[in-house]
Order: structure tokens, then sequence, then C-alpha cells
């Protein structure tokens, strides 16, 4: 086999196993993103004793898509992240991770055993990391 045939049949595997490359919509994982994104948040609402933190909110993040949301303190950042994750449940609307995976309707567990977690910034000093570097920002 010559060198240019090697390198082309990588690249062609590649492409494939490439779920955004290889336009295909169904992810290893078997999240189904046939017909929409992999995240599509419709008309969430979530209110705590009488404010409505998220009002009407309506969010589609598409497979290989990233989407940063900012937002001064209030908006409605970290309770969007608590209806993805499940830790807070939506009065109303829908939130599907792909084309099956109703996020209402399952645990915080089973939202992360289907892929979905959140990373939080630690600011704790330990004997192998000195205060100065946990502090600083980036």
């Amino acid at each position: 086999m010559a060198q240019e045939d090697f390198v082309s049949e990588a690249a062609v595997r590649e492409h494939w196993d490439d779920p955004v490359a290889s336009g295909a919509r169904v992810l290893a994982e078997g999240v189904d993103t046939t017909h929409t994104g992999i995240l599509y948040l419709d008309g969430i609402s979530v209110t705590f004793d009488g404010f409505k933190a998220l009002n009407n909110l309506s969010l589609l993040v598409d497979a290989g898509e990233l989407r940063c949301v900012i937002g001064p303190n209030g908006a409605g950042k970290t309770t969007m992240m608590d209806v993805v994750t499940g830790k807070t449940r939506p009065d109303i609307g829908s939130a599907f991770f792909g084309q099956t995976i109703d996020l209402t309707r399952l645990t915080e567990p089973e939202i992360a055993g289907a892929g979905i977690g959140r990373k939080f910034r630690s600011r704790r000093c330990s004997s192998s990391t000195p205060c100065s570097r946990t502090s600083s920002w980036p």
C-alpha cells in the first residue's frame, strides 16, 4: 500500500468517526440529534418564592457547537444550568438532551450518567497547591 493511500484511508476513517465532521447525527453515546440540537430548552420558566428566575427561556445548542452564557448577577445563568443538570425542576417548559432524553424526567445521577455534568472552580488551598495559585484569576 502506498503512503498516499494510507493517509487517505486514515483521513476518511477519522472523518467518519467524528460526528460533526461526517454530518452523522447520532453520537457514539446514543444521543440522537437527527432533527434538533444536542441540547434543547423550550419555554423554561422557574419561580422561587414568587421571583421569576427564568421566564420562557429557549435555547438550542447543536452538536459540536460552543455557546457561552453571560449576564449580570441574577440573570438566571446558574438556574439554567441547574435545570439542565436536574438540580432544579422547571415550573413549565421542556429540556431535551438529543431527541429522546427528557431531562425534566430524570434525576441528577441519571442526567450525569447520560453525559451531562458541570465543574465548579475550587478556591481551596492544599499542601500541593499554594494559595496564591488558587486565588488568582486564570
